[in-house]
Parts: C-alpha cells; structure tokens; sequence
C-alpha cells in the first residue's frame, strides 16, 4: 500500500500521519509497524519522529487494514439552517462561523455532534477543523480551518499571538474606568479554574485589557481584547474583581438563562483578515434593564 504525501501531511510527524490514516490501529500498533520495518519513506526505514515532505513516498508493507474514512452526519433541517447562518468569512484557506449560544464545538461529554461535526457535514469536508475554542453557552466568531496544512498554520499563528481576539461581554455592577488590564495568573482545578498569585503552581499567566462601552444601572457593556487564551479567562478574571459576567453561572450568580459573553471580532493580520460583527440586539436589550 503506498501514499505519496500531499502539501497536507507536509512536516508531519510519521507516526500521527499513519494514526491519521488507519484511526482503527492503535497507537501501539502503530509503532509496531514502524519498529519492525513495514513502513518505509522512499525505500528507507524511518523512526516514528521523522517528518514527512511533499512528495514522499510512503510504503506500506503487508495488511494494516483499510484506511479509516471519516463518516460525515446526517444533519437534521435545523442543523443545515444553522451551518448556512453562521458562515461569516470564508475563503479558500478558513472560515470563520458565528457560533450560537448552546451549541457545544465538538462530540464529547455527553453531546453525539457539535458544531466542527456540522460544518464538516454542511460542506462535506471532513478535514474541516477549529483551531479554537470558545464554551458552549458563549456565542459568536470562531476560525475553521479547511485543509490539514491551514490548521497547523493557524495554530502556530495562535500561539504566536497573530490572531486577535475581540469579545463583547455584558457585566454586574458599574464599572468607572475607561480602559483597565487584568494581568492573573489561572489554573484548571477539577471543573473549576482557579486564581493565583504567581506561576510558581503551574499557573499560567493571563492577559486581558477592558474598555468600556457603555453602562446603565448596575450593569456595564465592555469590550475585552485577549492577549493569552486560557480557559475561561474573561470569565474567572472578571469574577475576581467582583464583576462576574451576566448569566454566568459557573463564576458568577445563578440568575438568567443566557451568558453574555460574544466573540464579535476576529484579526488574522497575516492573512489580511479582519471580521467583526456588531453588539448583539440581546446584549442592548439586557444593558437596559436596570436589576
């Protein structure tokens, strides 16, 4: 069995290509083959870090089975509703989908399909991939990847913060200062993610800057800008200064049944893209009530 490398697979790592194409090997086996000589780069035996290049050859000696095909969903009119509205940008790269409130990104934890699994039904595209985040009761701008070579791209511009992160967040309380920065140090801790003073516990350090929008009563409509992307960190860093996020139940009160929390801009300065959307009508709705 051979498979000559596409621009996709280009300086992936030998043994995730082959656990990539046969999903039903697992991972021991996998080295097994290699260990043993079955696989073969252009002829040549290689160890299981190597990576590969386009155009390379990669043999397969003896049955290893089939090559996994990944199964797309059947997706209910509702569900096709959905992936048709939340297309915002796309190009021939990414595209980035303003996800609803409620909709979980991925299978996982008690949910058969979520949002990845729609998107790769809608456009039949099962290599679609999100290279982010963002929970399940938070709304708004997400980046898809279309192929395996624009994933790994988009991920290494993630973690050298080439991507800005915009969100809207609706907050208890009145908040005076124009513009402030949280600068925390957070930790997961079982469900919970949990505030430190230092990183010394394996905290990693957490960076936000605040601008306020607007405020009305005992509410305050902000815009948060993200320079890290730790787990729930505009959540727990607003909770921590005694303004937790309207309808957050984990952080905050148990009062309301909508997080206003929305990720309404996304920057990818590399690739010229910059989407944004507007201040949900919800969100003007709610600033107005005065608790």
């Amino acid at each position: 069995m051979d498979f000559i490398i596409t621009q996709d697979f280009h300086n992936v790592r030998l043994d995730r290509f082959l656990c990539k194409k046969f999903s039903n090997i697992p991972l021991s086996g996998i080295y097994r083959m290699i260990r043993k000589g079955r696989v073969r780069v252009n002829g040549k035996r290689k160890k299981p870090h190597f990576k590969l290049q386009a155009t390379d050859n990669v043999r397969i000696w003896g049955n290893p089975g089939t090559p996994a095909e990944k199964q797309l969903i059947q997706l209910s009119s509702s569900e096709k509703s959905i992936a048709a509205r939340c297309i915002t940008y796309e190009d021939e790269r990414c595209m980035v989908c303003n996800k609803p409130a409620d909709l979980v990104m991925h299978t996982g934890s008690g949910h058969d399909h979520g949002l990845t699994e729609i998107m790769q039904a809608y456009t039949r595209n099962p290599q679609l991939s999100f290279v982010h985040r963002i929970d399940k009761n938070t709304s708004g701008l997400v980046i898809a990847a279309k192929t395996l070579s624009s994933a790994r791209e988009l991920s290494t511009l993630i973690q050298k913060q080439g991507i800005q992160k915009y969100y809207y967040v609706l907050v208890h309380g009145h908040i005076k200062e124009k513009h402030f920065r949280i600068s925390s140090y957070l930790k997961k801790e079982e469900t919970r993610v949990i505030t430190h003073t230092d990183g010394s516990c394996g905290a990693k350090k957490a960076v936000s800057d605040f601008t306020v929008l607007a405020n009305h009563g005992n509410r305050t409509l902000l815009e948060a800008k993200l320079h890290t992307g730790r787990t729930h960190q505009l959540r727990v860093q607003l909770a921590h200064i005694n303004h937790p996020i309207i309808g957050d139940h984990k952080y905050g009160t148990q009062n309301g049944k909508k997080m206003f929390l929305f990720s309404h801009r996304l920057g990818i300065l590399s690739y010229g893209i910059d989407v944004s959307l507007p201040v949900p009508d919800s969100f003007n709705s709610a600033l107005a009530t005065i608790l």
